[in-house]
């Protein structure tokens, strides 16, 4: 536990919001040490990292509105290098032990950690340091190594109990009713009367193996709109995301969408 440096400051993101007050919500960043095994050792024991993503209602309104940030079981949901097949294709999915395990070490390494990075799954993204966070689109080599080992510990621990739709992509135009909302994707979206708080918890094992220092961040912006499949847009001769107005009121609470305070914290290993 002595090996990690943490630092957590508060950023307060202002900003206008046509339907509420950008006062109204927060959502946090903050870190723990927690007593578990060694994802290659089970009969180890060790201490490891996780970040509490924390939601907040500081108003005096019933809200609504989109997580942050995915996860299965607790793990983070990162993207992979396309083309990184080490092995046959008919042999890729039997080596998921082997991939984890041939993880890089990125000590003296600084990276900025994106929360929230896609439409439907909602991704974090590690970007080097040395890229700008806003613009930045390629996958880093690092998102590769923890989606790898991320995906050994699923694999290992919760595949079977698994019972979600992974192929799912995008929401569709149908998907966006109240009744679908509280019973399809109830777990997408936060529910917080007033003064109340919500906090989910992502294993950072993952982070911890890599070594390295990493920033965590989120883009202090709610929108009142869920992306769609993507449908063909003749003016930019591409294929762009649709979008679907959310609800107004979900089950007594309406929805909440703008700027909201939150924070970075950097952990280095």
């Amino acid at each position: 536990m002595k090996a990690i440096r943490l630092y957590i400051g508060l950023c307060m993101f202002l900003g206008f919001n046509a339907l509420v007050s950008s006062q109204s919500v927060s959502i946090e960043l903050s870190a723990k040490w927690v007593k578990g095994y060694d994802i290659f050792k089970k009969d180890s024991i060790i201490y490891f990292p996780e970040l509490m993503i924390t939601y907040r209602n500081i108003s005096d309104t019933s809200f609504y509105f989109q997580k942050v940030s995915d996860s299965r079981y607790g793990l983070p949901i990162l993207p992979r290098e396309v083309g990184l097949l080490q092995y046959p294709i008919e042999e890729y999915f039997n080596h998921y032990f082997k991939r984890a395990k041939m993880h890089g070490d990125y000590t003296g390494k600084h990276y900025k950690v994106k929360i929230g990075e896609s439409s439907f799954f909602k991704m974090w993204n590690v970007i080097n340091d040395t890229s700008n966070i806003e613009s930045e689109e390629d996958v880093d080599v690092t998102n590769s190594d923890l989606c790898y080992i991320y995906e050994y510990m699923y694999r290992e621990n919760y595949e079977q109990m698994d019972t979600r739709d992974e192929f799912k992509l995008y929401y569709t135009i149908s998907d966006m009713v109240p009744e679908v909302i509280l019973t399809k994707y109830k777990d997408k979206f936060v529910f917080l009367k007033p003064g109340e708080s919500y906090t989910d918890t992502y294993n950072l094992i993952g982070f911890k193996l890599l070594k390295g220092s990493f920033t965590f961040y989120i883009r202090p912006h709610l929108p009142p709109y869920v992306y769609t499949a993507p449908i063909w847009d003749s003016h930019q001769s591409q294929y762009v995301e649709g979008k679907a107005l959310l609800p107004r009121i979900v089950g007594g609470y309406t929805l909440y969408s703008g700027n909201f305070y939150s924070n970075k914290i950097t952990m280095t290993f």
